[in-house]
């Protein structure tokens, strides 16, 4: 059985009270081909340190000056091998079968399509978040989503995606000219490279809110 890799891809800035229990969160994945890049951006805090204390042959990290989280997101890619690319915020988490239930639901051939899955927002701790379904948990075309998106004020972080490298590459690079809408940016050129979105029930990703610093 072919097992791809999954990059797991972790842009960090001043994140030292949460960064620990994130990447647990990505270590405890049931899916085992997976490697970690942890991208310090500058940090002033204990970030790097923390980050330092997980290196292993599967988790690298990296130091750079501070130059926003677009070009520590670049960095981190351009580091990674993996087949399929899974982003997360610092600060987020996600379930532990969250990659293996979306990589074997996508096809580990798959490379025209993205996953997207469940997601809830928490203060304190995970078990607070509450999962209502939204009107973009289902299968949809590109256009449709992000349609369907702006319309609705809707928004999936961007740790639910689960995308394979071969639509990466063809969205290109995060702007590293943009502070604000980066990531809205980015995953909506990511969405329109790929064929359509397919939903996965049951994978979970957890959205930390409230942060002010995030």
């Amino acid at each position: 059985v072919q097992t791809p890799l999954v990059s797991i891809l972790i842009p960090c800035y001043n994140s030292e009270p949460w960064l620990a229990e994130t990447l647990e969160s990505a270590l405890a994945q049931t899916y085992k081909n997976i490697e970690l890049i942890i991208v310090d951006d500058g940090s002033t805090d204990a970030s790097l340190e923390i980050a330092k204390q997980y290196e292993s042959p599967i988790v690298k990290v990296i130091s750079q000056e501070n130059r926003g989280q677009c070009a520590a997101e670049n960095r981190a890619l351009r580091e990674s091998q993996g087949d399929f690319i899974q982003y997360i915020a610092a600060d987020d988490l996600i379930a532990p079968d969250k990659i293996e239930k979306q990589l074997f639901f996508l096809g580990v051939n798959e490379t025209e399509y993205i996953s997207s899955c469940e997601w809830a927002r928490f203060y304190e701790s995970p078990k607070d978040a509450i999962f209502k379904p939204q009107p973009l948990w289902k299968d949809l075309d590109p256009i449709d989503w992000l349609v369907c998106a702006w319309e609705n004020h809707l928004m999936m972080h961007g740790a639910t995606w689960l995308i394979p490298r071969q639509i990466i590459d063809k969205a290109g690079p995060w702007n590293e000219q943009l502070s604000l809408i980066n990531d809205f940016d980015y995953f909506s050129r990511v969405l329109l490279a790929s064929k359509g979105i397919k939903f996965c029930t049951g994978a979970r990703t957890y959205y930390r809110s409230g942060n002010s610093s995030s």
